[in-house]
């Protein structure tokens, strides 16, 4: 296989996603959240990461009321001084635009994950064998390579799963790839 560099191939899937109508946005993502609610660990979850969906990113803000009406705890990133963490996210907190112009929680309480935190991340390109490309920060890396106990499901629309996308030993693969036609485990 003619394997693509990472940036020529987020900026193909990137691009794909970008023509995605807001109908064809919703109807993905309420199919992609209901297969995560599905797996075993979303039901084994306590704390569930999600993240505030921008540029056609699979909208996770669907599963926030499900989530809370299970029984867990909603945590949303924000990100200072170039790191990310997970800050308290519930029913009446505001949000504020933060890094990169993104929507985040106005709330001082920070994640200290466990083993029953369920962090759910998006990103641009992954393989079936659950290699990811996400946006060329790291940020989701550096949190789980600090964090590695948490469990992880990637969210993303069919098309951005390929046969193969170059991977770096720092890269850390999700447990799961979620998308509209299948979990990938």
């Amino acid at each position: 296989m003619d394997m693509k560099n990472k940036k020529e191939l987020r900026k193909e899937i990137l691009d794909i996603r970008s023509s995605l109508s807001d109908d064809d946005v919703k109807l993905h993502s309420e199919a992609i959240c209901s297969r995560l609610q599905d797996t075993e660990q979303y039901r084994r979850a306590e704390n569930v990461c999600l993240y505030m969906p921008i540029r056609n990113e699979v909208d996770v803000t669907l599963i926030m009321e499900r989530a809370r009406a299970d029984g867990k705890t909603v945590w949303l990133p924000r990100v200072r001084d170039g790191v990310m963490h997970f800050h308290l996210y519930g029913e009446e907190t505001a949000l504020i635009s933060g890094a990169f112009g993104i929507r985040e929680p106005d709330s001082e309480n920070v994640l200290v994950p466990g083993g029953e935190t369920l962090v759910v991340m998006p990103g641009a390109v992954f393989s079936e064998k659950r290699d990811r490309i996400g946006y060329g920060g790291g940020y989701y890396d550096r949190f789980l390579e600090k964090y590695g106990e948490c469990m992880t499901a990637a969210v993303c629309y069919d098309f951005q799963i390929t046969d193969g996308v170059p991977a770096e030993e720092h890269d850390i693969r999700p447990v799961l790839v979620v998308s509209e036609k299948r979990v990938i485990e």
